[in-house]
Order: C-alpha cells, then sequence, then structure tokens
C-alpha cells in the first residue's frame, strides 16, 4: 500500500505576514514598612490580565490591519510595541493606535473573582 501527499493531512496553522508584539512590563510589589517589619502588597496576577485582553485586541488590530496580523501579548522587563512585517501605516501611527486600544481596554478591565 502507498501513501501519497493527498492523503497526509496536517494541521494547517495560521500563516500571518505581519506581527504586532505588545509587552506589558512585570509589575513590582510595592513595599511598605509597618511596625518595622516589611509588608509587600499584592500585585496583579499578569498571565490572568492577558488571557482576559488578549481576544479584545486581537479581534481589534486584525479588523484594522487584517487576518494575517498576528497579535502577540507578552510580559518583559518593560513596556514596548515592536511590530514586524509590511503594514499600510507607519509604526509610530501603529504604535499610538496600539496605546490607545490598551488604555481603552485597561480602563474597562473586570478580572472577577474566578
Amino acid at each position: 500500500m502507498t501513501i501519497s501527499a493527498a492523503d497526509v493531512i496536517e494541521a494547517e496553522e495560521p500563516r500571518f505576514t505581519r506581527q504586532i508584539e505588545i509587552r506589558l512590563a512585570r509589575p513590582t510589589p510595592h513595599i511598605r514598612y509597618e511596625k518595622g517589619k516589611v509588608v509587600k502588597e499584592p500585585v496583579a496576577d499578569m498571565e490572568r490580565v492577558i488571557e482576559k485582553i488578549r481576544p479584545e485586541l486581537t479581534v481589534a488590530l486584525q479588523s484594522l490591519y487584517g487576518g494575517e496580523t498576528e497579535v502577540r501579548i507578552t510580559l518583559a522587563q518593560a513596556a514596548d510595541i515592536r511590530v514586524q512585517g509590511q503594514f499600510k501605516d507607519k509604526a509610530g501611527v501603529i504604535r499610538a493606535v496600539v496605546e490607545d486600544l490598551l488604555s481603552n481596554v485597561f480602563d474597562h478591565l473586570e478580572l472577577g473573582e474566578d
């Protein structure tokens, strides 16, 4: 029995021609002293925040720049927005759009209790 290439079905991954990478800064815990003891204030669970904002940002950015645009959200030491590939707008314009979308998403973000 021979198997042709047509018989082999591979899981097709989406192919992106350009990418917008949003790097969110890792929060640092605020430290305060009470009665001579160090007290660290809790910080947001950034993995949970990313999972909450990813769908909304992906839909918004792909509607602006096309479905072949990959949207990646990662944690980094410093916040940054990076673009790769050919876009109809310049990088500065794209960064401004992403910053505006991020601001809007964070203004309406509700994590709730899970």
